[in-house]
């Protein structure tokens, strides 16, 4: 196999770890903060976020990042491909950076706040439309590399 393929299927893996990661946290782990009791919510928040930097955190900032060295030395696709790959990723990069971050801190300081949960449930869909589209332009990007 040759570096760009490598390259290419590197990307898809992280890509679709990242997409899966994302779908469950906008349905299922952001919605039950709110369910979290006033008591236990600063416990509970710091316990998530010990927890998620090798399987979330580091996937994802990779899945923001990585479509630049795959426009470089991946496999020739159309440019429109790389560039929509690379503007999803600013997308989700701007949205935990500016919008999620600030968010988890703040829960992880004053504790259950259900504006904030709500704001991080809302916010966080364009990063999880921007991932998704990640994904569908990754299965035209196989099919131009495998074609």
């Amino acid at each position: 196999m040759m570096a760009d393929q490598w390259i290419l299927s590197g990307w898809v893996a992280l890509v679709f770890w990242v997409l899966g990661q994302i779908w469950l946290c906008q349905i299922v782990i952001y919605p039950l903060f709110a369910k979290v009791g006033e008591a236990e919510y600063v416990a509970y928040h710091r316990f998530y976020s010990r927890r998620i930097p090798l399987p979330v955190i580091l996937p994802g900032f990779a899945s923001f990042l990585a479509p630049i060295p795959l426009a470089l030395w991946g496999p020739p696709v159309p440019a429109w491909m790389s560039a929509a790959n690379i503007a999803a990723g600013a997308v989700g990069l701007a949205v935990t950076v500016l919008l999620a971050i600030p968010r988890h801190n703040r829960l992880e300081r004053t504790g259950c706040d259900a504006s904030v949960i709500a704001e991080l449930v809302r916010f966080n869909w364009p990063r999880t439309l921007s991932i998704t589209a990640q994904a569908g332009i990754t299965l035209g990007m196989l099919s131009q590399a495998s074609g």
